[in-house]
């Protein structure tokens, strides 16, 4: 097809019959008018004169309201059906053309709906927390059975994976210095997670829990640890769960990896010498299995090993069997074997501390673990029912008549025993879990942990001679006062400067002073202060620690100047000194913790 003009096409049309006279070629509109297109045109021939014709109206030439046969050849015919005035568009027509709606409009909306669909299909993974899904309570049985076999095949690939990746060695070394590496996990196969304790109170002059009223001692660290993609750990736990991350805090802080190839030789020992009920301790049913219990999965879970662990999930799922299974045996739910004991007081607290930071790091991991929450809050609700006007713990219950070792009205104090409390009562602070009046029993220990300072800046009776002296004591009341009080920078700094003052004239040495339980509060104390202090403690603290340990990874008994900051028991001296070691990566410094984090609000 081709546009001729007008004017040519009238060149072509024959003459009319008529007389009527044509008007020039410029005197006519030329309209484009679409023929088909021809092979070849051979012009008429058009007479040499031009012929006169009658002028034609526009009307007349676009065909008004002529008849057929007006016009020679009826070019324009008049139209068969009569189209009137069109509706004027409404509104909303008018505002789609303005807006210039049309197909291209219509098919972006399209693209961008498909687009936002895509992704949200592709993000909405990511978004999703794993949930704590270990807990009685948490859904029905047939969400919970399939969820658990999810989890469990998921879990055997990983382990498939791990075999082939990492076969399992053990390295037994006979020399102390032994320049090894121990093989480990990596840390993205594994879906296990990982903290450290200690206490005192009664005559402890053989390594155990209190029973008299000489007095011993026991303490405590606190705290609590994130590689990407780990679940929702407070920040100050954190660097325990990733290798990589913990030889950069031993590095950053003046330990090395002798003191992982140490504390590797330990939880080995450990391992070795766990009773077949899951406990720790001496196996009479009368003794401090549930304290040394919760010190030895302390440790375990110091180096992030959970139930979850390929190496050690079994001994630490025993472990917290036994805890859970010895909690049921009694209305008050008192984690001791022997409830009305002193030493069922320091039990209780060591394993209440135990199980809080399991509460924390299980949720990384896949093994349900039945009843454990509500042992644990069980557990955190006895202690905060029986902290007295004071704030402090005491024990006695038997002299008084009570079914357990706790005497809440007696008014007395007890910075030892309080020791353990404060610290179970941390590690229930850093679970997440709303316990009813937990922050105001936090509160109230903090005021008595101040109460105890003297005015030579220690923690504790200020006479040497005195059983719970500021000596003895003053780690266990500095790292309290460090770990849950606000704005308290000069009691810290006098707490520190007793200390320092004191090591320096009476410096640690493990056949002269060896009081483990006064070393563990020291060196949490010494490493949340940091800096310059420090440096002076490590330098003091790790020598004598790490050449003190056998070759089976075990230490070899200290000779103390206190009796009941000793630790003859070979299970308590070997978690005392695991948790010393420990210290570099289980907790933050609390100066390096993140302001308004959740878990310290």
């Amino acid at each position: 097809m081709h546009l001729v003009p007008l004017t040519t096409m009238s060149q072509s049309l024959p003459p009319p019959d008529s007389g009527a006279s044509i008007p020039p070629p410029d005197a006519r509109a030329t309209y484009p008018v679409e023929l088909p297109q021809v092979a070849a045109v051979t012009p008429l021939e058009v007479a040499e004169e031009p012929v006169a014709a009658a002028a034609l109206s526009d009307e007349e030439l676009l065909g008004g309201d002529r008849s057929p046969g007006d016009t020679p050849g009826d070019f324009h015919p008049q139209a068969t059906h009569d189209f009137g005035d069109a509706h004027p568009p409404n509104a909303f027509v008018r505002l789609w053309r303005k807006i210039g709606g049309g197909g291209l409009t219509t098919s972006l909306l399209i693209h961008l709906g498909l687009l936002l669909l895509a992704v949200t299909i592709v993000f909405t993974p990511d978004l999703i927390e794993k949930q704590v899904d270990f807990l009685p309570g948490g859904g029905t049985q047939q969400g919970a059975e399939a969820s658990s076999e999810l989890r469990h095949q998921v879990q055997q690939k990983k382990r498939s994976t791990l075999n082939k990746a990492t076969p399992m060695k053990k390295i037994v070394s006979t020399s102390q210095n032994a320049a090894i590496s121990l093989p480990e996990a990596p840390p993205d196969l594994l879906d296990v997670p990982d903290v450290g304790g200690m206490a005192g109170g009664g005559i402890m002059g053989s390594g155990g829990f209190g029973t008299g009223g000489a007095g011993g001692g026991f303490g405590s660290g606190v705290g609590m640890g994130s590689a990407a993609g780990f679940v929702s750990l407070p920040p100050s736990m954190r660097s325990r769960c990733s290798s990589a991350e913990r030889l950069k805090k031993l590095k950053e802080s003046g330990g090395s990896s002798e003191c992982e190839r140490a504390v590797s030789q330990s939880l080995e020992w450990l391992a070795s010498h766990q009773n077949e009920d899951g406990s720790w301790g001496r196996n009479n049913g009368k003794s401090d299995r549930a304290a040394m219990t919760g010190l030895a999965l302390l440790c375990y879970l110091g180096r992030c090993e959970t139930p979850d662990s390929p190496f050690y999930g079994d001994n630490v799922m025993r472990a917290i069997m036994f805890l859970v299974e010895l909690g049921q045996k009694t209305d008050s739910g008192i984690l001791a074997e022997n409830p009305v004991s002193n030493g069922a007081a320091y039990e209780h607290g060591i394993a209440t501390y135990a199980l809080g930071e399991m509460y924390t790091l299980a949720r990384l991991g896949s093994k349900q673990l039945p009843g454990m929450r509500e042992t644990f809050e069980k557990g955190v609700k006895l202690i905060i029912d029986n902290q007295n006007k004071r704030g402090a713990w005491t024990y006695g219950g038997d002299k008084a008549g009570l079914p357990i070792a706790y005497t809440k009205d007696s008014g007395g104090e007890d910075l030892s025993v309080t020791g353990w409390q404060y610290q179970a009562l941390k590690a229930a602070k850093n679970t997440g879990l709303k316990i009813p009046g937990l922050h105001a029993s936090i509160d109230k220990a903090v005021e008595y942990l101040l109460s105890k300072q003297t005015k030579d800046g220690g923690f504790g009776k200020e006479k040497r001679d005195d059983h719970y002296n500021q000596w003895s004591l003053t780690g266990c009341g500095l790292l309290g006062v460090q770990t849950l009080a606000k704005n308290k920078t000069k009691s810290m700094r006098d707490g520190m400067k007793f200390l320092t003052d004191f090591l320096t004239k009476e410096p640690l040495d493990w056949d002269k002073n060896c009081n483990l339980y006064c070393w563990y509060y020291y060196t949490q104390a010494f490493f949340q202060a940091g800096g310059d202090d420090w440096k002076f403690y490590n330098a003091q603290f790790l020598p004598q620690i790490l050449s003190a340990q056998e070759a089976d990874g075990s230490w070899r008994k200290g000779r103390p100047n206190w009796p009941s900051g000793d630790a003859s028991d070979p299970v308590y001296r070997q978690a005392l000194c695991t948790l010393m070691l420990e210290v570099y990566y289980r907790y933050l410094k609390v100066a390096d913790r993140e302001d308004e984090n959740f878990f310290d609000r």
